[in-house]
């Protein structure tokens, strides 16, 4: 758990396992993408290939990202956490209020119940106000400690009920329709989102048909005419003479770039669209990028 350090009146959470998880993984994951990337340009040499160095750059770069973004997708699905129990622990601040206890001692009690990745950050605010940290300073330190848009508002509510006194139950009663308003809206625009993901997976899918038809019927009939044309001593004479001084294996390597980029900016894309996050369509790069890799090395 991460503890906080009193310096003033301000509070200053320590550095977070995450964060020194992510430092490791970061220094780890550089020092094997390089490894990698080193390794395939040395065997792309010997080789004489340069399908095995593009492939060898991308596996590289992969090597570098994934672990990164392990670290990210726990983040977003704590924050995820966060979020989705907010209105379970407004439910119980307004069940302990109801049944005669002031906030305080309410906040407390939701520490007991089962809340996901909410609780050790509760526990966290009920120690800060245990310790006699004023309330304010406590719940901007929970605020930033659960790092979601939800709480920073739901803390900013809490401390409004709380200055301005009245009817406490009413108030709870409210921000917790709000924020369940909040979730319900999310979960729609989610829901409405959601098939634009499946259509970037058509789309990509669809170029990948069309290049490994072009690669696998095209480009074998072309280089059989090169075949053709070099038997019969032809050169760039003739009808197909200019067919003689095509590269196929720039064409092919070219297609295959742009599936790579293709999917980069796709898989982003869908994160975006499906998750609203960037990082949650890291995910979905990695598996168009190993389905191109796929579609171009197996027929």
């Amino acid at each position: 758990m991460q503890r906080a350090t009193r310096k003033g009146n301000d509070i200053e959470p320590k550095k977070s396992l995450f964060e020194n998880q992510i430092v490791k993984a970061g220094i780890f994951s550089l020092i094997g993408a390089i490894s990698v990337i080193v390794i395939s340009f040395e065997i792309a040499e010997f080789s004489d290939s340069t399908s095995i160095r593009d492939i060898g750059l991308i596996f590289g770069i992969m090597v570098g990202i994934i672990p990164l973004t392990i670290h990210q997708l726990k983040e977003v699905q704590r924050r995820d956490s966060v979020d989705r129990n907010l209105p379970v622990f407004l439910l119980a601040l307004l069940s302990s209020v109801q049944s005669g206890s002031n906030l305080i001692k309410a906040i407390e009690q939701a520490t007991e119940r089962n809340l996901g990745a909410l609780t050790p950050e509760l526990r966290n605010l009920k120690a800060n106000i245990s310790w006699g940290i004023p309330i304010e300073d406590a719940f901007e330190n929970f605020a930033k400690r659960t790092g979601t848009r939800v709480s920073r508002r739901v803390t900013v509510l809490l401390e409004m009920a709380m200055k301005i006194g009245g009817d406490v139950s009413e108030n709870l009663e409210m921000i917790q329709k709000h924020v369940s308003e909040m979730q319900n809206i999310e979960k729609g625009r989610k829901s409405a989102l959601q098939p634009y993901t499946y259509t970037i997976y058509i789309s990509f899918g669809v170029f990948l048909a069309v290049a490994v038809l072009l690669t696998t019927s095209f480009f074998t009939e072309i280089a059989k005419v090169q075949e053709g044309l070099l038997a019969s001593g032809s050169g760039t004479e003739g009808l197909f003479g200019s067919l003689a001084s095509m590269d196929i294996a720039s064409l092919e390597s070219a297609l295959f770039n742009m599936a790579v980029i293709e999917a980069v900016f796709g898989g982003l894309a869908a994160g975006k669209i499906g998750s609203g996050s960037y990082v949650a369509g890291t995910k979905h790069v990695i598996v168009m990028i190993i389905a191109a890799i796929i579609a171009f090395n197996a027929f």
